[in-house]
């Protein structure tokens, strides 16, 4: 049976300033294999994954076995011979690989933050299941329906909204006579949305007749 996820792995690459104005060099991959474990578990044994719970070593793999993940690295150079630095933000997908897909366990360490790893990290992400981005991963996951996410707050929401074009679909869990408290749900149409298609069918026929 041949796997819906292109069986050759996506590298995204990215240079950036740290505080100290230094250059940075990060590396975004749906490997697998260079999934760090150990880092991981450290990450959902913290406040980075504030929602997560430690988990067994077993389980652990199984959670990235059966997900398609994405890793955030800090690497000391560009070099392609460069040893693979830290996994410093992760995110995955639990998905039947064709049509449906939920994102959670997104995290960029908070050393990391405030660079704009976050923005990139969601990109590449919609770069590999659109295949419009700067890696040629086209047709990317063409039977895609929808993906699935919630946030915590109306800052991600945004974030969410900007870099995967989501929208907002349903809030839960607000406290009463808190604004703005709740989750927040999103949606993100996939190549394979026939809701999608069928209004931009409705607006090319409009824009014809007009």
């Amino acid at each position: 049976m041949t796997s819906f996820v292109a069986s050759k792995p996506q590298s995204w690459r990215l240079t950036a300033d740290s505080a100290n104005a230094v250059q940075e060099h990060f590396l975004c991959s749906n490997d697998p294999s260079l999934i760090q474990l150990d880092a991981l578990h450290e990450a959902m044994s913290s406040e980075v994954l504030w929602w997560a719970t430690p988990l067994t070593p077993d389980a652990l793999a199984a959670v990235v076995t059966t997900s398609v993940c994405l890793g955030v690295y800090h690497q000391t150079s560009t070099s392609e011979e460069a040893g693979l630095g830290p996994m410093i933000g992760f995110a995955r997908l639990i998905t039947d690989r064709a049509t449906f897909a939920y994102l959670t366990d997104v995290y960029i360490l908070p050393a990391y933050q405030r660079r704009g790893l976050g923005t990139w990290l969601m990109r590449c992400l919609r770069d590999m299941l659109m295949g419009d981005g700067e890696v040629a991963a086209k047709p990317g996951w063409k039977n895609l329906r929808s993906l699935w996410l919630v946030a915590s707050t109306p800052a991600a929401a945004r974030m969410y909204e900007t870099t995967l074009k989501a929208h907002t679909v349903a809030r839960y869990r607000a406290i009463p006579g808190k604004p703005d408290s709740g989750m927040i749900m999103l949606e993100m149409s996939g190549p394979g949305n026939a809701f999608e298609r069928k209004k931009n069918g409705q607006r090319q026929h409009a824009v014809v007749e007009a």
